[in-house]
């Protein structure tokens, strides 16, 4: 927090100086009895008082007692989530959550109920997803017969290539929350810190008024609202969800496991040129999958929603809000096609 005291300071240094800059502006056109000079010190002198009360406000509202970061965090617990923060998230602790929510080691706490990080639960159906793959990679090696050998790769081959397709969705799914992940503690370590005091300092020169306007629209989005959407998130899946809850995710890791040992015992008790052992071990095998084919894409499916499809949501919200918070403080940020929301 230094560079934003400093950087606080400065932004107050120069407010006193537009204030007096202005001031003598406006005295030198009513001096001269010059309509422009008079025009321009007025609007100046305006804007300094604007960005007196804004420096103000802002301080006070985003510093770790303030009164905005204390509505974020009643917030946060008034729907009982719960985590445990890392020092530079702790005054924000919707930001704490979202983050431990993506990426923390250990679970979370939604209305009551622990719940894996999506990273822990994502890593988790991924490991089971190879093990089932590799073990069903044995199974199709296998031949039976004499001369002529018969393989069961045929029968397992869909059953890979189906495989294959998860494991690359979950592949994408992580590299996802890692990059969210990653976003969040940007935005912890310096959309307040950084990003706000730079662009009060910023909009207190003329030059560049509407730039430092833009940067304090899109570092109190981040800070604030883009938290906040994940919290949503959260109470959204827990509310039609349990596949994250921790008894639900030992459920499963213990069915793959099954299924794993299954292959393995049959393959160790197995006689090539026994078909009919082959064949039972096969029907062994995907009668077992069965069991835990649609806890599988269920959890697959709902781990794709709440790395894509939520945070995309909450990423409209987020530059909505930017959007709307720059022209309250004199400019516009433009997000494409976001724009006509």
């Amino acid at each position: 927090m230094p560079m934003a005291i400093g950087a606080y300071n400065i932004a107050i240094d120069l407010v006193a100086i537009m204030l007096t800059i202005s001031g003598i502006v406006l005295g030198i056109g009513f001096a001269a009895d010059d309509k422009r000079l008079k025009e321009f010190g007025r609007s100046e002198l305006q804007q300094a008082l604007i960005n007196c009360a804004i420096v103000g406000v802002l301080v006070s509202a985003f510093s770790s007692n303030g009164f905005v970061t204390m509505l974020i965090n009643s917030i946060t617990s008034s729907v009982q989530l719960g985590a445990t923060c890392q020092g530079f998230m702790g005054s924000n602790y919707a930001l704490c959550f979202a983050y431990d929510y993506l990426v923390g080691t250990g679970q979370v706490s939604i209305d009551g109920a622990q719940y894996l990080s999506l990273a822990e639960t994502s890593f988790g159906v991924l490991a089971s997803v190879i093990s089932i793959y590799a073990s069903l990679g044995i199974i199709g090696a296998l031949k039976v017969g004499g001369i002529v050998g018969v393989g069961f790769g045929g029968m397992i081959d869909p059953i890979l290539n189906q495989l294959g397709y998860l494991t690359g969705a979950l592949g994408t799914a992580i590299v996802g929350i890692e990059a969210q992940g990653i976003l969040l503690k940007f935005v912890a370590l310096t959309a307040v810190p950084v990003l706000l005091p730079a662009g009060m300092v910023l909009r207190i020169a003329y030059i560049t008024r509407r730039l430092g306007s833009a940067m304090m629209a899109i570092a109190i989005g981040l800070f604030a609202v883009l938290p906040l959407t994940y919290v949503l998130n959260a109470e959204l899946v827990a509310g039609y969800a349990d596949a994250f809850n921790s008894t639900a995710a030992g459920t499963f890791t213990l069915n793959t496991s099954a299924v794993t040992n299954e292959m393995a015992i049959g393959t160790s008790g197995l006689n090539a040129s026994n078909s009919t052992s082959v064949a039972g071990i096969v029907s062994g095998v995907i009668s077992s999958l069965e069991g835990i084919i649609r806890p599988v894409l269920t959890t697959i499916a709902q781990i794709v929603i709440q790395v894509f499809f939520l945070p995309a949501f909450g990423l409209m919200l987020t530059a909505v809000s930017i959007r709307e918070i720059a022209k309250v403080l004199g400019s516009e940020v433009s997000f494409g096609k976001l724009y006509i929301m």
